[in-house]
């Protein structure tokens, strides 16, 4: 599906734990790699560029382990204002499909928090977006951090809204399917749903079964299931109770995304789930 893929990297604690598991990018397709790091100027970051050669051989160091899984890696370090926009840039100039970023905060002592960098990736970027969950493991943040591995796709978990901007997110898990063992199809219920549209959870597990039936058609096997609540929430739970190694969902969506804003469900799932969370944008979608 995915064919290069652009991992951004900040030169923090939490960037080992962000490439441990990564050679996993293989079974969505990857083999070409770009490791960018991006120098912001002006903001205390800039005295790295002029140690440009020490960065090059740490990035070389985070490359080595891809690379001995067989992705062909090249790295990059450039200097930028604006470090969402570069990372973008880049992402155009080598022809990547997919943009990589690591959701943490500044203090990941008091959990997950999306940081601002990647949440002006994902509301800007064109390309789908994996957002690897990085979290603190005691009372040092930064310093000790981690990242939990999923051996491949053995799970996958496609969240969506039926909306026509969720379907770049269906689309991309039926592509996703015959490398998948089981795509587990999720649809939530919002309140407001179920109490103006009796018929409604009816209607939704039939738009389930036929995404179910694409992904038949594609090789892939599939399960169907409905849950109630507030979304981000339930979406959640259903990949940990599945031990999803991904949660797909779509970038815009009622109730997901307005506009060029990441709406509450997406980012509340991205700070929530513990898992990485594919957000799939709008295909020749212009914001």
């Amino acid at each position: 599906m995915f064919r290069t893929a652009l991992i951004s990297l900040d030169h923090s604690a939490a960037q080992g734990p962000l490439l441990d598991c990564l050679t996993d990018l293989r079974d969505l397709g990857v083999t070409r790699v770009f490791l960018i790091h991006v120098v912001k100027v002006g903001y205390g970051q800039g005295a790295e560029y002029g140690n440009k050669a020490a960065l090059e051989e740490w990035l070389s160091d985070r490359a080595a382990p891809l690379r001995a899984a067989g992705l062909e890696v090249e790295i990059d370090i450039r200097a930028a204002g604006e470090v969402a926009k570069d990372i973008l840039q880049a992402a155009s100039e080598y022809g990547a499909d997919l943009i990589v970023i690591g959701s943490r905060g500044q203090n990941m002592v008091r959990g997950l928090f999306l940081g601002s960098v990647a949440r002006e990736v994902l509301r800007q970027s064109h390309l789908p977006v994996r957002l690897e969950w990085i979290e603190a493991t005691g009372k040092d943040g930064e310093a000790a951090c981690e990242r939990a591995c999923h051996a491949g796709l053995k799970r996958v978990l496609l969240a969506t809204d039926f909306s026509p901007q969720a379907r770049a997110a269906e689309d991309a898990v039926a592509l996703l399917a015959p490398r998948a063992g089981v795509v587990d199809l999720l649809h939530v219920v919002s309140p407001d749903e179920a109490a103006r549209y009796a018929r409604w959870p009816v209607m939704a597990r039939a738009a389930l079964d036929n995404i179910a039936h694409e992904i038949a058609a594609a090789g892939g096997t599939s399960e169907v299931q409905l849950a109630e609540g507030k979304p981000s929430e339930e979406i959640a739970r259903a990949a940990a109770e599945r031990d999803a190694d991904l949660i797909v969902v779509g970038k815009h969506g009622q109730g997901w995304v307005e506009s060029m804003v990441i709406g509450s469900t997406a980012a509340s799932l991205c700070e929530i789930a513990r898992r990485p969370v594919l957000m799939v944008p709008l295909k020749n979608n212009e914001v």
